[in-house]
């Protein structure tokens, strides 16, 4: 009986101690990165817990001689699903014409001083003249990521470790670095590049999904230096070769070639959309007048909402792609400080395979509004890519109906010059009476 005890507790603590190092295993490999996947809110085109940083020139230089890096532009991307990784947004960030350098960074606290840490992230890259989704051009583009290991949150700073680089052309390829924390913090970097002589393009973009910080290995403890041992055999004597043996020929191993992934086939239609500053509140947007950030737009079917986003206040217009074909209602949503110069809203059309762009108009609210009249949304030509197109020029005006707009109340009544009329008509005649009056009294 007391044997059987003892086997069995010696079963329970077995079992016990695999399930405690697996636990410990699983826990290890916790992400402990906020907002991983670039989710909502957004502030400034940049994802929640994230913050933007750039390389500045602080000047505009000529790109067929020197290298410069200008300001780019942060974006939610949620219109194409091929640049989302996972979830329901990514993080894009790029330029038009401009080299640029920089991304995104964050600091994340509460770790253990000693413990090394993995930090990874998703990129996807695109530089072309072309519109969206034509291949990408020749042009160079890197990506990497960093860990600050004090989590001083400066990419600048010489204790940052960083990564090799990677070039993620057209496709979504993991970025990697280890680091091992110097206190309870850590402070994560993405680096893109895209700095170069003749690199300057219409559209230079990357975006960035599944991010993660997790633990690769335990903290190094004390080891106790080793026990002293016998003394070491003697080496032995070297036996030397046979004569006329030849060694093995070294191979060279096969080098890694990369794969593309074949670009599939948009099923679909597109609707790409942008707002710009209408000063002359002309309802077109003249060769002088620039974009508007911060106008909210959406896309509905029936009464559903299928698509929603954001201007950027760039040449970047804001595509839903994938549509299917149908009839779509695009409206445009203004903040209290700017008044529309076009419809509010249109009627679109979408038939497969086709691509639909459209422009609203605003202006900074005047101190009297301006109601617009039958004025058309602007449709344009070929406006771009999710994240990274540009407009075209316009080529038609979608009929938007009244848009909105209050027409004029027929009038009714009498007006002044009437009344005014009427009595002087009035006075005439009771002058006309007075008269009479008196003929017929001295008549008597």
């Amino acid at each position: 009986m007391m044997k059987k005890s003892v086997w069995t507790l010696g079963l329970l603590l077995a079992i016990l101690g695999g399930f405690l190092t697996t636990s410990g295993t699983v826990e290890a490999q916790d992400n402990v990165l906020p907002n991983p996947g670039f989710e909502e809110p957004y502030t400034n085109g940049v994802a929640g817990s994230w913050a933007p940083w750039h390389q500045d020139s602080n000047e505009k230089k000529d790109c067929s001689a020197e290298v410069y890096y200008a300001r780019p532009v942060w974006s939610s991307e949620l219109a194409s699903s091929e640049l989302i990784r996972d979830g329901s947004r990514s993080q894009h960030v790029g330029n038009q014409w401009d080299t640029w350098r920089g991304g995104v960074f964050q600091t994340v606290n509460g770790l253990t001083p000693g413990q090394t840490y993995r930090f990874s992230v998703s990129m996807y890259g695109r530089i072309s003249n072309e519109q969206w989704p034509a291949a990408s051009s020749g042009g160079a583009m890197l990506g990497r990521v960093g860990i600050d290991p004090a989590g001083a949150g400066n990419w600048t700073s010489g204790s940052v470790v960083w990564g090799g680089n990677i070039t993620p052309r057209d496709s979504w390829q993991t970025a990697t670095v280890d680091a091992v924390a110097t206190g309870g913090s850590v402070t994560v970097f993405i680096d893109t590049n895209f700095g170069g002589i003749n690199n300057c393009q219409a559209h230079m973009d990357m975006w960035y999904d599944s991010g993660s910080l997790t633990v690769v290995g335990p903290a190094p403890t004390d080891t106790p230096p080793p026990a002293p041992t016998a003394p070491p055999p003697p080496p032995a004597t070297a036996t030397p070769l046979p004569t006329n043996t030849p060694l093995p020929t070294a191979t060279p191993l096969p080098t890694n070639t990369p794969t593309i992934t074949p670009t599939p086939t948009p099923t679909g239609g597109t609707i790409c959309i942008n707002a710009f500053s209408d000063s002359n509140a002309s309802g077109i947007r003249d060769s002088d007048e620039g974009y508007m950030a911060g106008i909210r737009f959406t896309i509905a079917r029936g009464s559903s909402v299928v698509a929603e986003g954001v201007s950027t206040g760039t040449e970047s217009a804001v595509c839903a792609s994938e549509l299917e074909p149908g009839s779509y209602q695009v409206a445009q949503i203004l903040p209290d400080a700017l008044e529309m110069t076009t419809a509010g809203n249109t009627l679109i059309d979408v038939a497969q395979g086709q691509e639909i762009g459209l422009e609203f108009g605003s202006r900074v609210r005047q101190s009297a509004p301006v109601i617009p009249t039958n004025t058309p949304v602007t449709e344009v030509a070929d406006t771009g890519n999710a994240g990274g197109g540009g407009g075209g020029e316009a080529v038609d005006a979608v009929d938007a109906g009244t848009g909105g707009a209050v027409q004029p109340a027929e009038s009714g009544g009498f007006g002044t010059v009437e009344m005014v009329i009427i009595g002087v008509m009035a006075l005439a005649v009771l002058l006309l009476g007075a008269v009479v009056y008196l003929l017929m009294r001295q008549n008597k």
